[in-house]
């Protein structure tokens, strides 16, 4: 099954966090910062067709992530995705990088993570702003979306990498790295 999943952009992340909760959803786990590296071939293959290999760290543990396009209905980002935890991230980083691949970006968040039945709500705080991700079924994005107030034209359906290359040229800032100062 794809993944379907949009972005709202919001304020501070405790506002969002207070209205998630007073809409009834359950917390999964509290704030955490995830450090994700995205990997590449030295030709951009990954990139080219959209497509990213991510290593996520979580403390100790983490999980390495497969993801590319994939058809879907219009309105929402629709990825085939394909993950897996891991143990040991940095030694999974070492590996990747043994077999010929570059670290291509790296990008830290941290993530307050909510279920709605089948819905999955995260709050991202990303050093660009903060960020609602609705993951789930159309209808159940749609729902909880009006429940919060917003409507599709709100929904952001970039990458985090997109979004960070955008901002970077209209701030001015050079393009590298996504973390906090």
């Amino acid at each position: 099954m794809p993944e379907i999943e949009i972005k709202l952009p919001i304020g501070p992340a405790e506002d969002a966090i207070r209205s998630i909760q007073d809409l009834g959803a359950h917390l999964v786990h509290e704030r955490t910062c995830e450090d994700n590296v995205l990997f590449d071939y030295p030709s951009r293959t990954l990139r080219s067709r959209g497509a990213l290999l991510r290593v996520r760290k979580l403390g100790n543990s983490g999980c390495i992530t497969y993801k590319e396009p994939a058809p879907g209905p219009a309105g929402y980002k629709v990825r085939r995705e394909i993950e897996s935890p891991v143990g040991s991230p940095d030694l999974i980083v070492r590996i990747l990088e043994s077999a010929g691949l570059e670290r291509m970006w790296r990008y830290v968040k941290f993530r307050t993570a909510f279920s709605d039945g089948d819905l999955k709500v995260f709050v991202d705080e990303v050093p660009i702003g903060n960020f609602i991700e609705l993951e789930g079924a159309p209808d159940a994005i749609d729902g909880f979306a009006r429940r919060l107030g917003r409507s599709p034209s709100e929904y952001v359906r970039s990458t985090y990498w997109s979004l960070f290359m955008e901002w970077s040229e209209k701030s001015g800032v050079p393009a590298g790295d996504m973390l906090f100062g």
